[in-house]
């Protein structure tokens, strides 16, 4: 199951980085997508992706949905963890109590500490992946072009 899950993402990689568009517009995609993806919006996230795409035509769409398959609930667990692990050190020991009620306590003191860490690992992972994206699909069309002028080069080669 692993080596199928790892397929899959490799696959839809693949397919990212060889979308059309500029390396800008592919890994901006990805980026802002990622972005979406991680924060926990709750089931809203294609919904904010065709307002972005609607709203930025240059964005390219298809790498920011594919983002989308790329953070599923199997990626989004073990950063999730991390996202409340980071939002424990940046907040330290808070006061135990800030309400009357000890339920609205523990929810306010869960949801700070995993909205924080969510909100800046989503943006380190954005601004990560904008890069990864861009050098990736740098490598993949020198690398078409290599082989569309050897074969070009075998062609002239055989007339």
């Amino acid at each position: 199951m692993a080596y199928e899950f790892r397929k899959k993402i490799r696959r839809e990689f693949y397919k990212i980085i060889s979308a059309k568009g500029s390396e800008h517009s592919i890994a901006l995609g990805f980026a802002i997508g990622s972005f979406i993806a991680i924060l926990p919006s709750f089931g809203l996230d294609i919904l904010i992706g065709l307002l972005i795409v609607l709203i930025f035509k240059r964005i390219n769409k298809f790498s920011l949905f594919g983002s989308f398959v790329v953070w599923n609930p199997l990626t989004l667990f073990p950063i999730y963890f991390l996202s409340y692990q980071l939002g424990s050190v940046i907040f330290g020991s808070t006061p135990a109590i800030r309400f009357n009620v000890v339920m609205v306590d523990m929810i306010y003191n869960f949801s700070a500490r995993f909205f924080a860490g969510t909100f800046i690992l989503s943006l380190l992972i954005s601004v990560t992946s904008y890069f990864v994206i861009r050098i990736s699909v740098n490598r993949y069309k020198r690398r078409v072009i290599r082989l569309l002028k050897k074969k070009e080069k075998e062609r002239q080669k055989n007339i």
